[in-house]
């Protein structure tokens, strides 16, 4: 029986309840036939995370993996031999829990595949310690966003971009390191939610250091959206209507893994401030132009030349 109100985190879904197991496939597709097939009939019911094809031989197993947002297979395989009859089995993983009961339940013994009826039941994986609270990649946020929340429900705006100089988290010097805040507003709601990130690149020459500093910057940036992200909790109602809050108790995995100094960091970044028209902010999506790329190049090379 499902619920009245479903909870869904911008979290990796480990879940068995939202994970589907699909068996007793026939061996006449290819596994990308397979893939379109199972995404156009399960993804009907909610937004996918995964689809993770299996191919079961004689003699190995071929894990064939894909997202949501990526339906390239990456293909690993121990052997060579192309003639073993095989077949697959599959895993369809939703963000939502009722989505994939009400698939199971629309689509056991209704669903045919090549003449054959499939066999779909709950996932009974066992949760190890690496599936816990684990942050969603950035596109998988951002598509879990839209999806719940349309594509003008949130928005998102980088506070500030600085560079972060400490030993205690590996930061030397021939390291560059760029602390990232980054602030969601969900609109309508008046919620918002802040991220922090940190990335640490090594360079080994001025060329390099420049580079490291761009990748550095780019990734703190990526990494505080899906931190941000990682503190709302959607509310799903039955009806369809959504509405979030935020965890402000979250923990970030990353910054216990490393022993982030949050104190210190607020100290250096000043956030106190609200930033203004000339402050050092930055459109949230990452440079892919390049222009956009030479442009920020630039910045950074200027902002290192004033810090030495």
């Amino acid at each position: 029986m499902e619920t009245g109100v479903e909870l869904i985190e911008f979290l990796r879904p480990t879940e068995n309840v939202k994970n589907l197991y699909v068996t007793r496939i026939p061996e006449l597709y290819t596994e990308e036939e397979l893939y379109e097939k199972l995404y156009k009939v399960f993804s009907k019911y909610g937004l996918l995370y995964e689809i993770q094809l299996i191919e079961a031989k004689v003699s190995n197993r071929n894990k064939i993996v894909h997202t949501s947002s990526n339906r390239s297979a990456a293909l690993l395989t121990n052997s060579t031999d192309e003639s073993t009859p095989s077949s697959f089995y599959a895993f369809v993983k939703y963000f939502s829990a009722r989505a994939a009961a009400r698939a199971k339940y629309d689509l056991t013994g209704k669903l045919v595949l090549k003449g054959q009826i499939p066999r779909i039941q709950f996932a009974k994986r066992k949760k190890t310690t690496e599936d816990a609270s684990q942050c969603l990649r950035l596109q998988h946020c951002q598509e879990l966003a839209n999806y719940y929340l349309g594509f003008n429900g949130w928005s998102s705006t980088v506070i500030s971009i600085k560079p972060y100089d400490d030993e205690s988290i590996g930061v030397t010097e021939n390291k560059a390191c760029f602390v990232c805040i980054v602030r969601l507003d969900i609109v309508n709601q008046g919620l918002t939610s802040e991220g922090m990130g940190v990335w640490t690149e090594a360079y080994h020459d001025p060329v390099s250091k420049l580079e490291a500093a761009c990748k550095s910057k780019k990734f703190a940036q990526k990494r505080a959206m899906e931190d941000a992200f990682s503190r709302i909790i959607l509310i799903v109602l039955e009806n369809g209507k959504v509405s979030a809050e935020v965890n402000t108790t979250a923990v970030t995995p990353w910054q216990a893994d490393i022993g982030f100094d949050v104190d210190k960091l607020l100290k250096v970044n000043d956030v106190d401030e609200p930033p203004t028209a000339d402050s050092d902010a930055y459109d949230v999506d990452i440079p892919e132009t390049t222009a956009e790329l030479d442009a920020m190049n630039e910045e950074i090379l200027l902002q290192l030349q004033e810090d030495s």
